[in-house]
């Protein structure tokens, strides 16, 4: 169980990108955060231990890091729902956990981030993740800060989301223009930046952009799903401003029936989402994957 970087406390651990950190963090002492315990089970052992908290209540979170050298926090939403708000479970989760590291003397801090993290109060979910960067690095803890582009790989929303679409429309519907950029990046790689970050002091301190291999245009990403999918069909492009009342009017809907988009990913549909300081090669030691080269889990739906 003795390892250099000591047990880690992991936050999110149990979301999409949380299970690829647990699979490579394998064999080191992992503390992992769960809601419900009971619930939770299947994932304690080999050197998993869970214990129960709530990042958005901070008492909940009291002697949950106790004995934690590191700790890394993946929490976060992508669409507001009720009480579940960007700034309450990105800001205020964050500013709740790193409160708890320092009162346990965690002695390096990893925080999921997102490119395009900025303060401009347009964004709520980019705002919320600058806010919770700027509430780490105020701390006093070792910090280091991942900024990754969109994530793709099986179990992701956004590819998985787009190739159901490509599927089953009889046009590709395209939002906007279609020109804003993208870098996806494979989460498994993303998963291997983490460890190695934990690994070399060299890290502390720094906040690395993660992209893939390629840039694409929104509409190329399209393409390069339908390419997988041997699909070939008429695109249309639909104004944003057409589609905003429509993702509104949608939301009391079951998920299955509303559009593939939130409101909060319309909007962001209008920047560029891509680095060109992407850390991803000199991280994990090799090219990154192309989108195009990693999504053969797209085929399996079929």
């Amino acid at each position: 169980m003795d390892h250099p970087t000591g047990r880690i406390f992991l936050s999110g651990g149990t979301g999409y990108v949380g299970g690829n950190i647990r699979q490579a963090l394998a064999g080191r002492p992992l503390r992992l955060l769960v809601r419900d315990k009971a619930r939770s089970a299947t994932l304690a052992g080999n050197g998993v231990e869970l214990v129960e908290g709530d990042v958005t209540d901070a008492a909940s979170l009291r002697g949950a890091m106790d004995g934690c050298t590191t700790a890394i926090n993946l929490v976060a939403i992508i669409a507001e729902e009720g009480g579940a708000t960007f700034d309450r479970v990105i800001r205020q989760g964050t500013e709740n956990v790193v409160a708890e590291a320092v009162r346990a003397g965690v002695s390096h801090f990893v925080q999921m981030s997102a490119l395009g993290a900025m303060n401009d109060p347009r964004y709520g979910y980019l705002a919320a993740k600058w806010r919770a960067e700027e509430a780490v690095k105020a701390a006093g803890v070792p910090w280091t800060i991942f900024r990754p582009s969109v994530i793709f790989g099986p179990g992701d929303e956004f590819i998985t989301t787009l190739a159901g679409l490509v599927r089953v429309a009889p046009v590709i519907p395209v939002v906007g223009d279609g020109g804003s950029k993208f870098h996806p990046v494979a989460v498994g790689e993303v998963a291997e930046a983490f460890v190695r970050a934990l690994d070399d002091p060299a890290a502390i301190g720094q906040t690395y952009e993660l992209g893939g291999g390629k840039i694409y245009p929104y509409e190329g990403l399209l393409d390069a799903v339908a390419a997988k999918l041997g699909k070939r069909k008429r695109k249309i492009h639909l104004p944003v401003g057409l589609m905003m009342p429509i993702v509104k009017l949608s939301k009391p809907l079951p998920k299955k029936l509303r559009p593939p988009v939130t409101e909060e990913q319309l909007k962001m549909l209008a920047l560029d989402n891509c680095t060109d300081q992407s850390a991803t090669a000199a991280l994990i030691g090799r090219p990154p994957l192309a989108l195009e080269d990693g999504i053969d889990y797209i085929l399996a739906s079929r």
